[in-house]
């Protein structure tokens, strides 16, 4: 056996630890039941008769160990009859906390997971209509500027333009930058899952080493894209081909499933 203190005879183990922290923990219950209650005074007494009981027993004195004994276990039986609704109180205590713990577990657990499938739903929903959306302008040759965003500090691109509010839909994407639309000019800022706003004015990047062959959605997606942590696509209506912009530096002519890729990477992580 796993000594964990030995001072001579006086050894204390792990498993005497543990008995002194759950008998203590019982005790603690109980206190916490009975506290304020005139069954209090009453457990009181009784514990008192048990610490003398063992006392006179420790000190051998049989006659007063005898009676203490008999009150002992007679004070057994009144403990479960005088406290019957207390002791069933803290039964009702220690099976409902624990089931509750388990269940209150469970339900973290599939909360959380049914979350994240949610989100992750969302996600590839909201992913897949921008695809189809550009897939389908690009056939149509259809300029398009599309931000996105989760920076909480570009109130001022959104007042530039149309609220819109409204979710990710590539119904709702092509119906803003069709060419009879009054919103298809400017850009479209789209903001953890949400279409935000429409028509919204960027600011051009005056950089001269821009190719000439870019035109002003381009310059636009490039001087956006310096200051602030944003991604901004382009799709040109007279070349039909994507271009993406970041950090101030803009990528010509990308494929469809780069641009997924790209999507997938940053938008709307948690």
């Amino acid at each position: 056996m796993l000594y964990l203190i030995q001072i001579g005879f006086f050894t204390i183990t792990f498993w005497d630890i543990l008995d002194i922290i759950i008998v203590g923990f019982l005790l603690f219950q109980i206190y916490k039941l009975l506290k304020g209650s005139l069954g209090f005074n009453i457990f009181i007494g009784l514990v008192l008769v048990y610490i003398a009981w063992r006392i006179v027993s420790v000190l051998e004195m049989p006659l007063l160990s005898s009676i203490l004994g008999q009150f002992v276990s007679v004070g057994m039986i009144a403990l479960l009859v005088l406290f019957q609704p207390e002791v069933r109180r803290f039964l009702l205590f220690v099976g409902q906390g624990s089931l509750q713990t388990r269940f209150k577990f469970l339900q973290r657990f599939f909360k959380q997971n049914q979350s994240l499938e949610n989100h992750n739903l969302l996600r590839e929903q909201a992913i897949q209509a921008i695809i189809t959306a550009t897939e389908a302008m690009v056939e149509s040759q259809t300029g398009a500027l599309m931000v996105f965003t989760s920076s909480p500090n570009l109130e001022g691109l959104y007042s530039s333009g149309v609220m819109v509010n409204g979710d990710v839909s590539a119904q709702l994407i092509l119906s803003i930058f069709n060419k009879d639309s009054p919103l298809h000019d400017g850009a479209l800022i789209i903001k953890d899952g949400k279409i935000v706003a429409a028509s919204c004015v960027l600011p051009v990047s005056d950089r001269p080493d821009i190719p000439q062959r870019l035109g002003l959605r381009h310059r636009a997606a490039v001087g956006i894209s310096e200051n602030t942590n944003i991604m901004v696509f382009v799709i040109s209506e007279e070349t039909k081909k994507i271009a993406y912009a970041r950090g101030g530096e803009i990528l010509e002519d990308i494929a469809i499933g780069k641009m997924r890729q790209l999507l997938e990477k940053i938008l709307f992580v948690t």
